[in-house]
C-alpha cells in the first residue's frame, strides 16, 4: 500500500512540473506573438496612411457609373 501511494505522489509531481513548464512556454509564445502582431499592424497602418493621403475623397469611376446605371434600370 505504501509503494502505491509513493508512486502516485511521484507521478503527480511529475505532472505538475510538466504543467508548469507548459504554461510558461505558452505564456512566452503568447508574448512573442503579440510583439510580432504589433509590428505587422504598424506596417499596415503606415501603408494605409499613405493610401488615404493619396485618395482625396470620392471618385466616380467608370465601374461606379456602370453600377449606378444598372441600379436605375
Amino acid at each position: 500500500m505504501i509503494k502505491d501511494k509513493t508512486r502516485f505522489t511521484a507521478n503527480r509531481r511529475i505532472f505538475l512540473k510538466g504543467a508548469a513548464a507548459t504554461g510558461g512556454a505558452a505564456a512566452l509564445t503568447a508574448a512573442s506573438a503579440a510583439n510580432l502582431i504589433d509590428e505587422e499592424a504598424q506596417e499596415v497602418t503606415s501603408t494605409d496612411a499613405v493610401d488615404s493621403k493619396a485618395s482625396k475623397g470620392y471618385h466616380e469611376t467608370q465601374h461606379i457609373k456602370d453600377y449606378y446605371r444598372i441600379l436605375r434600370s
